[in-house]
């Protein structure tokens, strides 16, 4: 057998990984045609033996390489540059943290990670400091509000778990274009990602309205891009401030607020709210005179 070039030995961090997603992650950008050629011959074994990349890994297994993975990586990203002011306002913005996550109220005008175009986002300025966050779900750039990021790999899998399953409440306030007819109700809508269909569903309950706004308390069902945005734009009731789904008049952030999450950690139910914002609460009081 060739010489060990690499060896790691599995912590809690990566338990219930594929190996594959492992090696990636944690190792080497490597395409995954060649992850599987050299698990074929043998030059990355699991506990000395040869193994499959779909195997999930366990605590204190040992990954092997037999070659050098670096000769092979993609080309790295650039590391960004972190404005410290960004990270020092970030952290005045945590409303919660334990040893598995923090609850941060995301401010208007960041992205939650990189993408195409994104100047700065979350979980980057987070991971400038020594701590290393994990990003469970997102909000829109223009959206704010409160949201989740994990620790560790335990509890970034475990959250994004919960919010697969559906078991994390989201709540959040909108401010929406017209009076809309119906009190409270559920907006179910249906669209073609693919070959798939896809279903969002979204309750509403009116807090306040008249003939020119509705300010609404809105809980999530599912988790779909927009959701709430599409969805009253559909009813001909834009979020106020969204000028992509339809809303040219009202020159004002979106009001649209992630103001309340619920879930359970450790046996125990956790919950967690923040007040309306004030560029909303300010709005409100122009708006609606008999709030």
């Amino acid at each position: 057998m060739n010489k060990v070039i690499k060896s790691y030995k599995i912590d809690r961090d990566f338990t219930d990984t594929r190996l594959d997603r492992f090696i990636k992650i944690k190792i080497s950008k490597l395409p995954q045609s060649l992850i599987e050629k050299n698990l074929r011959k043998k030059n990355i074994l699991v506990n000395k033996k040869k193994t499959k990349s779909s195997y999930k890994l366990l605590e204190n297994d040992i990954v092997d390489f037999l070659f050098e993975p670096e000769l092979s990586e993609v080309k790295k990203k650039k590391i960004k540059k972190i404005n410290t002011s960004d990270l020092d306002q970030l952290k005045k913005k945590i409303v919660f943290e334990c040893d598995d996550y923090i609850i941060l109220n995301k401010p208007y005008g960041i992205a939650s990670q990189d993408g195409l175009k994104v100047k700065k986002n979350l979980i980057d300025i987070l991971n400038s400091d020594k701590e290393k966050y994990y990003i469970v779900h997102r909000l829109d750039i223009e959206t704010i509000g409160l949201m989740i990021f994990a620790k560790n790999r335990e509890y970034a899998k475990k959250f994004s778990d919960l919010f697969y399953s559906r078991m994390i409440k989201k709540k959040y306030y909108a401010i929406i274009n017209g009076q809309i007819r119906k009190n409270k109700g559920e907006l179910i809508t249906t669209e073609l990602q693919g070959n798939k269909e896809i279903t969002s569903s979204t309750l509403f309950e009116v807090k306040s309205k008249n003939k020119n706004f509705s300010f609404l308390d809105v809980e999530i069902l599912t988790g779909r891009k927009h959701q709430i945005r599409k969805q009253f734009s559909d009813l001909d009731h834009p979020v106020v401030g969204d000028q992509k789904y339809g809303d040219k008049k009202n020159k004002i952030n979106l009001c649209l607020c992630s103001y309340y999450l619920e879930f359970e950690y450790k046996g125990k139910i956790k919950s967690y709210s923040i007040d309306l914002p004030d560029f909303m609460q300010n709005f409100i009081q122009k708006s609606f005179y008999n709030f």
